[in-house]
């Protein structure tokens, strides 16, 4: 069984530590799940698993409830370490309620800048979690996942400013086997980070849906990615994601990959890479 330690230091430092002696027979696998207009990633290495957001909750449909926690358990998944939530915007943490039902043990991680956001308060209190048993994040956090390195850097807004400024940059990275995650952030925001810390990864979770506010050329530079994720509904009412980002990334020659048109893609680790499975 797995154990997942946070404590502040200099930096701070995420830690899951694992019993010695145990076989993990699954392989380190990548999903990034269609969850329609919204994220959610899931991330699978030595026996623990840890979520990127947990996808959109509409009065209709929670798809936390009917796409999230289904898929984790097709996936032979019976329980969730962290749950890192990039921002709150109801269509990244709409479906975290639902996760934190089936998966009650889960570790819960977002940006200290959101510590006082009325709307994430509110969810919280319906979600069952309380304050004190979250793990507020400052401004840049380290850690490992078994061999994969995890690097969070969470950009530092003001309560009242829009939620999207404070999205959390992800890294995860064991050599060539790489991928960055960046929620809604801005261009404004890449820029400010794409020199920052090396971001250099095969796979990117292209910003905000495929919005023409994001995924800017400097960002598709500093990642240099040979796979774009375009996470969005489909025929969503946002027309995301938008023509010029297209153009954009396969101008950059990066693989286009799309989960309104393909449904969820799945990256496994084989040979050092993630290769699309």
């Amino acid at each position: 069984m797995s154990s997942l330690k946070l404590w502040v230091g200099g930096i701070a430092c995420i830690v899951l530590g694992f019993c010695t002696g145990l076989i993990w027979p699954k392989p380190t696998r990548l999903t990034f799940l269609s969850v329609g207009q919204g994220d959610c990633a899931v991330f699978q290495n030595e026996g623990s698993t840890i979520l990127i957001d947990c996808g959109p909750k509409k009065p209709q449909s929670d798809a936390g409830e009917k796409i999230v926690v289904p898929s984790l358990r097709a996936m032979g998944i019976d329980g969730v370490d962290l749950i890192l939530l990039s921002h709150p915007d109801i269509d990244h943490v709409g479906g975290t309620g639902a996760v934190l039902k089936a998966f009650p043990d889960a570790t819960v991680a977002i940006s200290a800048c959101f510590r006082e956001n009325q709307q994430l308060l509110g969810l919280l209190r319906q979600w069952g979690r309380s304050p004190e048993r979250v793990k507020w994040l400052g401004a840049e956090y380290e850690g490992r996942l078994g061999s994969f390195r995890i690097h969070i850097d969470c950009p530092q807004t003001d309560v009242d400013e829009e939620t999207n400024d404070g999205s959390m940059l992800v890294r995860i990275a064991d050599g060539a086997a790489s991928a960055v995650f960046s929620g809604d952030a801005p261009a404004k925001v890449e820029e400010a980070f794409d020199r920052v810390e090396s971001w250099r990864s095969e796979v990117m979770k292209a910003g905000h849906h495929g919005s023409r506010s994001a995924t800017s050329e400097e960002w598709i530079e500093a990642v240099r990615p040979e796979y774009a994720i375009l996470s969005c509904g489909k025929n969503n009412e946002y027309h995301h994601p938008h023509p010029e980002v297209v153009e954009r990334l396969k101008s950059d020659g990066v693989k286009i990959c799309r989960t309104d048109e393909e449904g969820d893609i799945v990256f496994v680790l084989r040979n050092g890479r993630f290769e699309r499975e």
